[in-house]
């Protein structure tokens, strides 16, 4: 006696591709409830720690830290400082605004002509001329210069970045004096005011020693500024280096040290350029795109999984290659569907069967028909008797028109339900003696196929093929 063995199915990668697209919906279903459920856990979270946040006491907070967190807080609080100091002075002083690379800069070169002389015949007398140049450098460099200057020319800038502005030289009786701004028009305008009080000063000082202070020399100039090039890149480099020990020092403390350490730079030192404030909570997109993601994988993983491991007919081709019967068509029962979203399914299934011809369903059960009634009456069959595993669940539109096509074509129909579990069925099937299967895609499963075989097989039944319908 003839049974149908079970066969191994093999996964065909296209198949799996295709079950993923005609799986949109769930995929779009699934990628929005993961996007609504991830980013909603990252709110309600967010919300909690904001809501402890608010109701920290700093004071509290800081009786409640170990001598060794206290520290880190302090060491923190340090770097900060220096931190914030650097780029202070790189955004704010005077020096720092000027390009390096196109620096305008005005040069004053005098001479101290002193009426010194040496008489060798007369008691010798001490050399004054360096010591009254050492004395106009020193007040060149002073505040008593820089402070009469900035009255004078009305320039916004303080004491100490003016002195950045300018390099004083000595060489014997020689003072060189360079002047820089970030605007070159002003240059002039400092000049003539240094040189008009040091003109007053000359005054002054010939009680220290008879002498003339002479300008030799002026000049404006635009030039490259090395030293200057190198004084930014190294604050710059310091202000990296020090952010880096920052962030590494506060990935190492605790929520309870962010918070007295950001509380105490804004309260106490007052670097709100540090401190990050704390906004309301909200809804995050990347958190919502994560989840959409999240969502749309494992979905896509199951629909594999599903197609894998399932124990569900998939295609209409596996009745050859498993069950090794006839297999008469299929008729895509799927493309009767009505509604919006049907469309899209038709559109995917128009592109999946791009090399078939198209057919009606109408066109479809024509042919199924004729194949049907051609094998019949080669073998003078007459009666033929269609049943399936899942034939009570059909649609019976489709049954109804094929058998009405049959009857047409003078082959009596007669049907059933699962032959397996019903013994009236049984007996009608087995005195026709010619089974037709109506088996569906997706409905039927795999071992209810193998069993009705089997057992018509065992009751000297004759299988004329199988009808899928998908």
């Amino acid at each position: 006696m003839e049974t149908q063995e079970r066969m191994e199915r093999e996964i065909n990668l296209v198949d799996l591709i295709w079950t993923i697209l005609f799986g949109w919906k769930q995929i779009i279903c699934i990628g929005i409830i993961f996007a609504i459920l991830i980013s909603g856990m990252k709110f309600l979270s967010d919300t909690r720690s904001f809501n402890a946040k608010k109701n920290m006491d700093i004071e509290k907070e800081k009786d409640d830290l170990q001598k060794n967190e206290l520290e880190q807080v302090q060491s923190a609080k340090e770097l900060a400082i220096q931190i914030d100091n650097y780029q202070e002075y790189l955004d704010t002083a005077t020096l720092m605004q000027i390009d390096p690379y196109k620096k305008n800069i005005l040069e004053l070169q005098y001479y101290v002509d002193s009426d010194y002389i040496i008489n060798y015949t007369k008691d010798y007398k001490r050399e004054y001329t360096e010591d009254i140049t050492f004395m106009y450098c020193t007040y060149i460099k002073g505040g008593e210069m820089s402070k009469k200057v900035l009255e004078l020319t009305g320039l916004s800038i303080d004491q100490k970045d003016f002195r950045e502005l300018l390099t004083v030289g000595q060489y014997k009786a020689t003072i060189t004096i360079t002047i820089t701004y970030p605007e070159a028009d002003k240059l002039q305008i400092i000049a003539e005011s240094m040189k008009s009080l040091l003109s007053q000063k000359e005054e002054d000082y010939q009680q220290f020693g008879s002498h003339k202070l002479k300008l030799v020399n002026e000049f404006q100039n635009v030039i490259i500024d090395t030293s200057l090039i190198d004084k930014k890149y190294t604050i710059m480099n310091s202000i990296t280096s020090l952010n880096t020990q920052l962030d590494k020092l506060k990935e190492s403390m605790t929520p309870k040290q962010l918070y007295v350490f950001d509380e105490e730079i804004t309260a106490d030192l007052g670097y709100e350029i540090i401190k990050v404030e704390d906004t309301k909570p909200s809804f995050n997109i990347k958190y919502m795109i994560l989840g959409a993601f999240v969502g749309v994988f494992l979905i896509c993983v199951l629909l594999v999984c599903k197609t894998i491991f399932t124990i569900k007919l998939q295609n209409s081709e596996e009745i050859r290659s498993l069950f090794g019967v006839r297999l008469f068509g299929e008729i895509g029962v799927s493309m009767e569907k009505r509604g919006f979203l049907s469309v899209i399914d038709k559109m995917l299934l128009r592109l999946k069967n791009r090399r078939k011809k198209k057919l009606s369903i109408e066109q479809q059960i024509k042919i199924i028909s004729d194949n049907i009634a051609l094998y019949c009456k080669q073998r003078g069959i007459e009666c033929i008797y269609m049943t399936g595993s899942e034939y009570e669940n059909a649609d019976t539109n489709v049954l109804n028109r094929l058998k009405k096509e049959l009857s047409r074509q003078n082959i009596k129909v007669k049907e059933g339900k699962n032959i397996s579990y019903d013994v009236v069925s049984l007996q009608s099937c087995i005195e026709v003696g010619e089974i037709l299967f109506v088996e569906q895609i997706g409905k039927s499963i795999y071992d209810e196929i193998y069993n009705e075989i089997n057992l018509v097989r065992e009751q000297k039944g004759n299988i004329l093929g199988v009808i899928v319908l998908d």
